[in-house]
Order: C-alpha cells, then sequence, then structure tokens
C-alpha cells in the first residue's frame, strides 16, 4: 500500500533526487514547479531525468516509485512534445483604422429635435428684468420685540463667563440629552410655582457644555409654548407657559 505523503513540496514523491538551477529537490518537486509555471517545460533536461530515475531504482528497488517516476517522466516527455511541435501563433496583422460609421438618427426624432431647436432659439430672445423681492411679504413678526434676542444674547454671555471653559482636548465622550433637560426645567418650574432666573434652573451645569445644552432646552420649550421666557435687569426669567 502506498503511504500518502504530507509535508513541503520539495520533498514530494517521486523521491529521486534532481540538482536543477533553481535548486535541489525531488521529482514531486519538479512537477510542482511546472505547474505553478515557475518553471518552462522545455528547460528541462529529460534525459538527466531519465538516468536519475534509473539510477535510484537500481538503488531502492521499490516498484511503486519506479512506476510513478516512469509516469511522471512520460508526462514531461508529453509536454515537451506538444510545447515543441506548437505551431508558432501568427502574427497579429495591422488593423487597418476603419472610417468611423455615423451614427443614424431615427426618423421619427427628426421633429421632435427641430422643435427643441426652435424652442431654444426663442427663449435666447427672451430678457428678464430683476425685481427686488417684498421683504414683507415673507417676513414674519417676531411675537417679542426687537431688542429681546440680544438682551438673551448678552445674559447667556455673562453666565457663560461664569462656568468652566471649554476643555482643549475632551478626555472622553459625553453624552447630552435635551429633552432630559426639558423635562427636569419643567420640573423645577412644577415644584416653585412661580417663576425663576434660568440660572437657578441650570445650577447643575459645570462647563460650557452643560449650560448650552440647558439653554437650548429652555428655547424649545418656549418654541413649544410650554414656558415663557424674558429678561429682567439682565437676568433671564423663566415662568410656565399659558396653556
Amino acid at each position: 500500500m502506498r503511504r500518502f505523503y504530507i509535508g513541503s513540496p520539495e520533498w514530494s514523491p517521486p523521491r529521486v533526487p534532481l540538482q536543477l538551477p533553481l535548486g535541489s529537490g525531488t521529482l514531486g518537486w519538479l512537477i510542482t514547479l511546472i505547474r505553478r509555471q515557475k518553471l518552462d517545460v522545455l528547460e528541462v533536461a529529460l534525459a538527466p531525468i531519465a538516468q536519475a530515475c534509473y539510477d535510484y531504482w537500481r538503488t531502492v528497488g521499490d516498484l511503486d516509485e519506479a512506476a510513478d517516476a516512469l509516469a511522471v517522466l512520460a508526462y514531461l516527455t508529453e509536454r515537451k512534445a506538444e510545447r515543441l511541435l506548437m505551431p508558432e501563433p501568427p502574427a497579429p496583422e495591422p488593423a487597418e483604422d476603419a472610417e468611423p460609421v455615423p451614427l443614424s438618427m431615427p426618423e421619427r426624432y427628426l421633429p421632435l429635435i427641430d422643435y427643441l431647436r426652435a424652442c431654444e432659439a426663442a427663449q435666447s430672445q427672451c430678457f428678464y428684468r430683476a425685481i427686488p423681492p417684498d421683504l414683507t411679504a415673507y417676513e414674519t413678526v417676531l411675537p417679542w420685540g426687537t431688542g429681546l434676542p440680544d438682551q438673551l444674547w448678552r445674559a447667556l454671555r455673562r453666565l457663560l463667563q461664569r462656568v468652566a471653559p471649554m476643555p482643549d482636548a475632551i478626555p472622553e465622550r459625553r453624552y447630552f440629552s435635551i429633552h432630559a433637560r426639558m423635562v427636569e426645567i419643567q420640573q423645577h418650574l412644577q415644584r416653585a410655582g412661580a417663576p425663576l432666573p434660568f440660572e437657578t434652573l441650570a445650577h447643575a451645569a459645570r462647563s460650557v457644555l452643560d449650560l448650552l445644552v440647558y439653554f437650548l432646552a429652555m428655547l424649545e420649550l418656549w418654541r413649544l409654548g410650554q414656558i415663557e421666557v424674558e429678561v429682567q435687569a439682565g437676568e433671564i426669567i423663566v415662568r410656565e407657559g399659558r396653556l
């Protein structure tokens, strides 16, 4: 019974030792190189391989390996004969530059093309005069006085100067929930039952980011009509909305 070989291809059976320009190995290694196209079969001399197979069989005396070696040698002979007898491929003839064939346009599209060209010519003769927009047609009047946004900004800027500034590098990613701050502001107003300063509602803010989240939550509640906001003596006052 023949033994299956597990190992590197350099020592794969048949184990007939060979000396090649690429290195030394077995006859099985030679077949591996040819199949992987690392060696051209035309560069392999078959007579030394046949002599090596005969010497190996005389030394070892294993008929199974001798049969394998003869089968491999026959395979190499057939492959080399095919390559030697194969006719050379004909040289490719220089391709003549064929004249480009004009594309034929379907006749049913010709009237449409003429119509589009006529429309384009008529459009090029039209000139439009720019009219300044009427700002009163789409601008809406704010429900508060024109000075309230400026007052809010000045009051917020004073609060921002009191908290810790933004760090140059945030050590960890923090999660800010505007909805949670909205609920917190509503609960403070309900418990107090009276208007409260925004600074009191945002007393837990320790940094600029925390204070801005509280401010955005207040603006969202104001937009929804759930609270009312005004500025008194440079301080933001928040009260529950009138539903």
